[in-house]
């Protein structure tokens, strides 16, 4: 078997976030400075693990009434003190973060309340599996990657011929059945548009079945921050943008470059099965459509830059807020990072809808270009940083290996 290898480094420019559908409450967590011998000279959040604690307790011999009756009475507050308290090694934690000011904050407030409250959920970020060491899917990266792709075949004018007569078709049904039909068959009409763009007729000879992308793996140590979101909107008059109270969400994340990350980069590797693009299938005798690494860099760069703008200009551009410093950083990085060896990608949770899906007409929620007047963004100590930003590099060129 034939396969074009790469090697590829991924670097964060801002925070990312691949949720596990997990959260962590103070149950699972705590901030301290100092864990057992070990002095971080600064606050850090702590991601425990309860039954590590009771295994070192018991392994020690160690008095477990407190745990025993705040157990038997379902006290949750009694819990949380107990496993606070006794987590005092290195070897009881899964993982430390870094904090966000405001994390800290939030911290102080809910150490009043129930454990229990949403106030104190943190979203849990992926890790490899029994590892310290935050992720990004190789399947994450790959839907990137598609919706690139999607949306650069898309501005050949071929492909939208096709495009529009599938969705004049679409529309026509819009038209005549019900809201109800459309939500149950919206993913059937998206898959036909995708097959009729990517020129397949069934999953074996879909062309990103020729792509493997690895897991990208962090290192554990300097490469992870714990801080809260924001959702803040944009006047459609003054261009002024304004942070809105209601929404409470914290989680763990990347630390990327432009939150403070030093060295937050991994390498992988990134194949292409140049016999499987080759193969012609029985049903219609045809070739799977070609994908090459320069395409992914062309369409990512093309894509997600021009994505990029778009939002640029119609939420922060003409906005002389203070908490923009960043965004503003980001878009030079954003802009100096496009080259043949290398493309800019947006991925993970909070990456905003018109980033993660090929056209409007399909999204979910229906937010098309230019409308909608609301962001969610990580708060960095009063900066506001949009989500998922992250570059490709090269390391490698192609080369051809026979497995």
């Amino acid at each position: 078997m034939a396969k074009q290898q790469y090697t590829v480094s991924i670097r964060p420019l801002t925070g990312v976030h691949i949720g596990t559908g997990k959260t962590l409450t103070p149950l699972d967590y705590k901030i301290a400075t100092k864990i057992g011998e070990v002095d971080f000279k600064k606050p850090m959040y702590f991601k425990f693990s309860s039954d590590k604690i009771l295994e070192r307790l018991i392994a020690e011999q160690k008095d477990l009434t407190a745990f025993d009756r705040a157990s038997v009475a379902g006290n949750m507050k009694e819990l949380q003190k107990f496993f606070n308290d006794q987590c005092t090694e290195i070897s009881d934690t899964d993982y430390p973060c870094d904090v966000t000011a405001s994390f800290i904050q939030k911290y102080k407030e809910n150490r009043s309340k129930d454990p229990l409250d949403n106030s104190a959920e943190v979203l849990s970020m992926y890790h490899t599996e029994g590892s310290p060491r935050p992720a990004i899917p190789g399947s994450s990266i790959k839907g990137s990657f598609r919706t690139a792709i999607l949306n650069y075949l898309l501005a050949d004018p071929n492909y939208r011929k096709r495009y529009d007569n599938l969705l004049h078709g679409y529309n026509a049904l819009l038209a005549e059945r019900n809201e109800r039909f459309l939500v149950r068959n919206i993913a059937r009409y998206e898959a036909t548009m995708q097959k009729e763009l990517l020129e397949y007729n069934d999953a074996k000879n879909d062309p990103f079945r020729c792509l493997s992308i690895a897991d990208c793996t962090f290192k554990a140590s300097g490469t992870q921050l714990t801080g809260l979101l924001k959702n803040i909107s944009c006047s459609k008059t003054s261009g002024e943008l304004s942070g809105l109270d209601k929404l409470q969400i914290q989680a763990e994340v990347l630390r990327g470059s432009l939150l403070g990350g030093k060295n937050v980069f991994a390498e992988m590797v990134i194949s292409i099965d140049t016999d499987l693009q080759a193969t012609r299938f029985p049903k219609d005798n045809k070739k799977t459509m070609p994908l090459s690494m320069q395409e992914i860099i062309e369409s990512c760069n093309d894509f997600y830059w021009s994505a990029f703008q778009e939002e640029y200009d119609r939420f922060y551009k003409n906005s002389i807020d203070s908490s923009l410093r960043i965004i503003h950083d980001l878009k030079q990085a954003l802009d100096t990072s496009r080259s043949k060896t290398q493309c800019i990608f947006r991925v993970g949770r909070w990456s905003q809808v018109e980033f993660v899906t090929f056209e409007e007409n399909f999204r979910k929620p229906n937010t098309p270009k230019g409308a909608g007047n609301t962001r969610t963004v990580f708060d960095y100590d009063g900066q506001y940083v949009p989500m998922g930003w992250c570059v490709l590099s090269v390391k490698e060129p192609a080369r051809q290996k026979f497995l």
